[in-house]
């Protein structure tokens, strides 16, 4: 049974001497793994529609139900090729992919994740290098608000009173008396600042197409990532893999990266 659908390429592993496994994100499958047959010989039919990032119209074979379906055509919407090839950018967008892919359950339909997750790629890709590090981490927490998973940094997540002490193995902030309780003791806990909270709560309301506005200072970009992570750490119980690749990069360069 042949199938259509477009999707957005958030991994590829190599598969034998010549094949690929595809992690593709689609509006009307969700998350799919689908095989791709011969797709890394230099004289592939496939050429360059399966590289990581690229939006693209996709061919299947194969039950929609079995385990995994055989990619029979890809062409390319929008490869995204400068952000793949930037080494500050492909490292961050990612994170993305794999927030989504350790986070979200595969072949659930999802058209507004697979809707967002697109318009991320066209905002970062349009804005000036100067303005990435806020976006990248914007669009970080924006993704973990969409599945549901973002901390809670307005109040204390037991009874809500205001707090600026985030506890990592709760998701939120609490405050001293909620943290004091019996079952509480001993919790690791993360100080923020107000302007942590203030940057943090425009970048969950605020339009994408507007958060370039957002200015952080480097400390405030700082502590939030370093939350965002400590958070993530304690929902995959691990590092994200991403999070591994050097980061001392300047979003103004770049560097060639060998996907796969």
């Amino acid at each position: 049974m042949l199938t259509r659908t477009e999707g957005i390429i958030l991994r590829t592993q190599k598969y034998g001497e010549a094949d690929l496994i595809v992690t593709c994100l689609t509006p009307d499958r969700g998350i799919i793994k689908a095989f791709a047959k011969s797709s890394r010989k230099t004289k592939s039919r496939f050429g360059s529609s399966l590289e990581p990032l690229t939006h693209a119209r996709i061919s299947l074979w194969g039950k929609e139900q079995s385990a995994m379906q055989k990619i029979t055509q890809a062409d390319i919407i929008s490869s995204f090729h400068g952000l793949r090839e930037s080494y500050y950018d492909f490292v961050n967008i990612s994170k993305l992919a794999e927030i989504l892919i350790s986070m979200m359950p595969e072949g659930i339909p999802n058209r507004r994740l697979f809707s967002f997750f697109l318009n991320i790629l066209n905002f970062i890709k349009s804005s000036v290098p100067g303005q990435r590090e806020a976006l990248h981490l914007i669009a970080r927490i924006r993704l973990l608000a969409a599945i549901g998973c973002a901390p809670r940094l307005s109040g204390c997540g037991r009874c809500g009173a205001k707090s600026l002490d985030f506890y990592p193995d709760s998701g939120t902030v609490l405050c001293r008396r909620c943290a004091a309780a019996p079952d509480r003791a001993g919790k690791p806990f993360i100080r923020i600042g107000h302007r942590t909270v203030h940057f943090y709560a425009h970048s969950i309301e605020w339009p994408m197409n507007i958060s370039n506005r957002l200015r952080p200072d480097s400390r405030t970009l700082s502590e939030l990532s370093g939350l965002l992570d400590r958070h993530l750490n304690h929902l995959l119980s691990g590092k994200l893999q991403s999070s591994g690749f050097p980061e001392a990069v300047s979003p103004g360069n770049r560097h060639a990266f060998a996907g796969g």
